[in-house]
């Protein structure tokens, strides 16, 4: 299966005068979240699932990669993608379940999705940046996954560079 693992783009500051759980991307984020989603398709990219945490800023991402994608089905929220839960809570409870799929999106925060892919890869691994989706080939819970690229806001195409991600 292919997993993609993406960072939620750009959110207004944690200082600003609301719930950390309800604080919307910034007008950029918006825009990198979409275009995220352009660079996605352009790439050929067809998921099966978009799998996000609750979080406001996450669902926000999560529909704007979908638009920028023309990804016809609808999202999934899973608690497991809330900040501070395991690693491999995500891999038994959210990505496991969707092992006969082709193709999952999985939209979370930091530092959860860099010991993620570090979780995946078996090797140490940068943080992604925000706005980041990486794409991962994983044969299941048996092997190590293997990096395959990343794309992020203001790339023209997708780096094979594993130092890329951050």
């Amino acid at each position: 299966m292919n997993i993609f693992i993406i960072r939620h783009a750009k959110a207004v500051d944690k200082d600003a005068p609301v719930d950390d759980g309800h604080r919307p991307l910034t007008a950029r984020g918006r825009r990198d979240a979409e275009e995220v989603g352009e660079l996605l398709r352009e790439a050929e990219v067809e998921l099966d699932a978009i799998v996000t945490s609750p979080l406001v800023r996450a669902v926000e991402t999560a529909e704007l990669v979908a638009v920028g994608l023309r990804f016809d089905g609808g999202l999934d929220v899973a608690p497991e993608l809330s900040p501070g839960r395991h690693p491999q809570a995500v891999v038994e409870e959210v990505i496991l379940p969707r092992a006969d799929l082709d193709a999952v999106a999985v939209v979370g925060h930091e530092p959860q999705l860099g010991a993620l892919l570090s979780a995946l890869l078996g090797q140490p691994a940068p943080s992604p940046a925000k706005g980041a989706a990486i794409k991962l080939a994983w044969d299941g819970p048996e092997s190590p996954a293997r990096f395959k690229w990343v794309v992020k806001p203001g790339m023209k195409k997708p780096s094979k560079e594993l130092a890329d991600v951050a």
